[in-house]
């Protein structure tokens, strides 16, 4: 039974758990959010809206009584505060109506007996207003009455006064001179009678426009020596019958300048009425202003209370704003801590890692890092590019050791005519030195040294070729990695009559950045697969050339063989493919070739296949 562990599948999981829980979190906090601004909202629409409404028209209803308080008293005339009169009252009705109304849901009803006695107020003000407007208007009726009497006493005055003349001229004449003084002092006792009566009218006239005290006082201490002055004149032209019209009209003066019955009494009247129609007014202005004190105090307590539920909504809403960001701060945090601390230099620091370790096993290096193992996936990938490596690395070897096995018998070869010379030198120098003839034995020796050497080389050559490559590039020279190559394969092409065509640059090294062993490896990798092309074709051929391109350098590599079958030529490069009898190949010559050249930064491709036979191109970067 497997047993369960904590992988990379499980903690992506949990992590997406945890994303997802605060995408969650962030949800559910929203919505609450939402619910509580919601019920704040509804409060404020149902219940602190209609009061805000309510506040409004209180408010106004009470500035429109205290501008209209103001004008009451200022009245002039009976018809100025009538129209006042009704605006206010209409005003108070308005006021009255609006604290009655039913589900207000506001203790402005205790407002309602503070309106009721503007009312009741409102109703002594009509009272005092209707009194003083009564004696204004019999004032202004007796002032008119008494300038018609003041025109009427000069119509009656101008023609005694002009018999009065003639009768002073004529008694003058006639020499009668008490008669004359005595027509004298009624002259002036009726011009004065009539000015008197006109300084009294123009008396009464300013005391009924007077506004003060102290003017009505000036007025009223003029208004009397006027009228005593006019009665004593008077009273001097009792004995004249003609004068009885201008005394009946001096009278009517009289009696209206009178202090207990005429005009004076009126303005008493007019200005005590005046005076309580100003206390009134001044209780009204009071009741009014203390109306709009508690209408105030009223609207802001109800602005009061709507500026506490939209506070308690911006609340909630700022709430919410504060923990939606705190949820998506540490969504962020999370996720960029998974995705730095664990995807990034974690997961992908080892995928690159097993990823780079991969590129280099396929490209044949053999010093590969690979990070160790963990329990997880990765691991488990990571210890299977382990036994890849291990089997690739045998695969190789394995595939350079079974090219040794195919060259053994040409290696023996090549040993065996060494060997022979040997035995026969060996043998030709022992009879010289039997003979006495040293220098010629001396000759024998030298060929048998150069021999040894031969052999050394040989078998040093291929030790080099069969040891485990270096992964550090260098200059190589490539002609000189070819020419290793056909010296490892030179029996095959003598056993098997292969004729070899090359077209090496003479002279200078035609330097490439190689490894040589990999790059020998490629060259006996081609020349091998081109031999086993030609091998049962009745023309064999194998041609190699190499060419510079600037500081780079081309490989070519062909054969008389039958070509690549069309349907083959996009695997040859692939690992196990071969077109060979099974038990002739492994199919990891061209593959391993291919990632060797890619890992020298160069391509090899097929340059050319037909039925007369295929050529491979190896391109190779020349050192900077």
């Amino acid at each position: 039974m497997r047993r369960w562990r904590f992988g990379i599948g499980a903690r992506l999981v949990l992590a997406f758990v945890a994303i997802v829980g605060l995408a969650v979190g962030a949800c559910l906090v929203g919505w609450l959010s939402y619910e509580r601004l919601s019920g704040e909202l509804s409060r404020i629409a149902e219940d602190q809206m209609p009061q805000l409404a309510f506040a409004s028209r209180l408010s106004k209803a009470g500035a429109d009584i205290g501008s209209v308080t103001t004008v009451l008293a200022g009245a002039e005339t009976r018809a100025e505060y009538n129209e006042i009169r009704s605006s206010y009252a209409a005003r108070l009705t308005t006021l009255r109506s609006l604290l009655g109304e039913s589900g207000t849901k506001s203790d402005a009803t205790d407002l309602l007996p503070l309106a009721e006695a503007i009312g009741e107020n409102l109703d002594k003000i009509d009272l005092a207003a209707g009194k003083r407007f009564t004696l204004r208007e019999a004032m202004r009726s007796d002032t008119d009455e008494l300038r018609w009497v003041q025109a009427d006493l000069l119509e009656e005055a101008d023609p005694l006064v002009d018999d009065i003349r003639f009768n002073i001229e004529a008694e003058t004449r006639n020499g009668n001179g008490a008669a004359a003084l005595a027509e004298q002092q009624k002259s002036e006792a009726l011009l004065t009678a009539v000015s008197q009566a006109n300084l009294a009218t123009g008396l009464i006239g300013r005391l009924v426009n007077a506004t003060t005290q102290e003017e009505i006082q000036e007025t009223n201490a003029f208004l009397g020596d006027s009228a005593d002055e006019l009665a004593s004149r008077i009273a001097s032209l009792d004995n004249w019958p003609d004068s009885i019209t201008v005394r009946q009209l001096a009278r009517r003066i009289l009696d209206q300048s009178d202090v207990l019955t005429g005009i004076p009494n009126r303005k008493r009247s007019e200005m005590i009425e005046a005076a309580k129609l100003s206390e009134l007014a001044g209780e009204n202005g009071r009741l009014v202003e203390d109306l709009g004190r508690r209408i105030e105090t009223e609207v802001v307590t109800i602005e009061a209370s709507a500026a506490a539920a939209a506070q308690r909504a911006a609340a909630a809403i700022e709430t919410g704003r504060s923990l939606l960001v705190a949820i998506a701060i540490l969504s962020v945090l999370l996720a960029s801590a998974i995705g730095f601390f664990y995807v990034y230099r974690n997961l992908l620091a080892r995928i690159r890692l097993l990823s780079a370790a991969a590129g280099a096993i396929s490209s044949g290096r053999p010093a590969t890092a690979i990070p160790a193992p963990e329990a997880d996936e990765l691991g488990d990938l990571a210890h299977a590019l382990v036994l890849f490596r291990q089997t690739r690395d045998e695969l190789i070897q394995s595939a350079k050791l079974a090219a040794l096995g195919q060259m053994a018998a040409g290696i023996g070869h090549e040993l065996n005519q060494p060997l022979a010379a040997l035995r026969a030198h060996i043998h030709s120098a022992t009879t010289l030195i039997g003979r006495d003839k040293g220098d010629q034995a001396l000759l024998n020796l030298d060929k048998m040294k150069g021999l040894t050497g031969r052999m050394a080389d040989q078998i040093s050559h291929i030790r080099r070729f069969a040891r485990r490559p270096d992964a550090q590039l260098r200059p190589v020279d490539l002609t000189a990695a070819v020419r290793d190559a056909l010296s490892l394969l030179e029996h095959r092409f003598e056993e098997e009559a292969v004729e070899i065509q090359l077209r090496l640059p003479e002279g200078a090294a035609v330097l490439v950045m190689a490894e040589p062993v990999r790059l020998e490896q490629v060259a006996v990798n081609l020349i091998g697969n081109a031999l086993d092309a030609v091998k049962d074709r009745p023309v064999r051929q194998v041609n190699a050339m190499i060419e510079r391109v600037g500081t780079d350098a081309r490989l070519v590599v062909g054969d008389s063989g039958t070509g690549i079958a069309a349907a083959d030529v996009g695997a040859v490069f692939d690992p196990f493919f071969t077109t060979k009898p099974v038990g002739s190949g492994l199919g990891l010559g061209l593959s391993i070739s291919y990632n060797i050249v890619k890992d020298f930064g160069g391509e090899i491709s097929i340059l050319e296949t037909s039925a007369d036979g295929t050529q491979f191109l190896v391109s190779l970067k020349g050192p900077e």
